[in-house]
């Protein structure tokens, strides 16, 4: 973890930690977008008893959050490559959430979660805090940010290409179009479902999904163009932005993110665990494996 004077104090930042000015502005972004929306449209019409239940909720997630990462901290100051940084902490803290969108929750406490989850956004954008978005409040209340990767990193792996001097003109072209049309899939949907005139104007703007989904392709091909710089982070990021532009294409994005940091957090966190037991294993006393002289009566002749 790092105090929160951290971000900022180098070029590129970490990544899940520091999130830069394109990154922030797309959290704002989506995070206003998705709020307007609950206020003017998911709460409208309900009972005063569900909207305190939502309150109460949102409430209960910020302290149940709180908790849950002062707990973690011992586990979360072990490096990218020990405890639960990065992948597997992530995973952990995103699986409660799976309640929301399999749709058991009762509309009040629905209504807190993503109320919860939305300022969470919207307040990593303000802060600049560039991990997982659901702990945004809890990393101001403690004043520690640890590296927690979020589907929002996507924007963050974009920007990554445009900063430094040594990137090329395709890499930056890449970079751009990376952050437009992950900016649209996150900010578009929700302005789209805002009770009234402005969203259904907005909703007929959805015609452009496929032009989002192809300047995600296009700058894959982009940032597969040999280039100054580190071809392994190249390479990366052109995989990553072909991938997003397909699924933009089946409309999966930007959902099946959250699924993809879960399922990727679980794998990640056995390795290390198993990792750490191998590790751990006694070595053998020495002389152990050594072949014992057995006298026998050839032996003994």
């Amino acid at each position: 973890m790092t105090a929160p004077g951290a971000p900022g104090t180098g070029r590129a930042g970490v990544l899940g930690r520091d999130a830069g000015p394109l990154g922030r502005a797309v959290r704002v972004a989506a995070g206003a977008a998705a709020l307007t929306q609950i206020v003017t449209t998911k709460a409208h019409g309900h009972s005063g008893g569900e909207l305190l239940a939502a309150a109460a909720t949102a409430l209960g997630l910020a302290v149940a959050y709180t908790a849950a990462l002062a707990l973690m901290r011992p586990l979360l100051t072990r490096g990218a490559r020990g405890g639960l940084s990065g992948w597997p902490g992530a995973a952990l803290l995103l699986l409660p959430m799976l309640l929301y969108p399999i749709g058991v929750l009762p509309d009040g406490p629905a209504i807190g979660v993503a109320l919860y989850t939305e300022t969470s956004v919207l307040l990593a954008g303000l802060s600049g805090y560039g991990g997982l978005e659901l702990v945004a409040l809890p990393v101001l209340l403690l004043g520690r940010r640890p590296v927690l990767y979020s589907p929002f990193n996507a924007v963050d792996l974009a920007e990554r290409g445009m900063r430094r001097r040594w990137h090329a003109t395709p890499e930056r072209w890449g970079g751009a179009l990376a952050v437009a049309g992950l900016a649209w899939f996150w900010v578009e949907p929700g302005l789209a479902a805002i009770r009234g005139g402005f969203g259904d104007a907005v909703g007929t703007l959805n015609v452009l999904d496929p032009v989002a989904s192809g300047a995600l392709l296009l700058a894959g091909v982009l940032l597969a163009v040999p280039a100054p710089g580190p071809a392994r982070l190249r390479r990366l990021r052109a995989a990553a932005f072909a991938l997003l532009g397909l699924g933009g294409v089946v409309g999966a994005v930007p959902d099946v993110l959250w699924p993809v940091i879960i399922l990727t957090g679980l794998v990640t966190g056995a390795v290390r665990a198993a990792s750490r037991r191998g590790r751990s294993a006694p070595a053998p006393a020495a002389g152990v494996l050594a072949r014992p002289h057995v006298e026998t009566s050839s032996t003994a002749r």
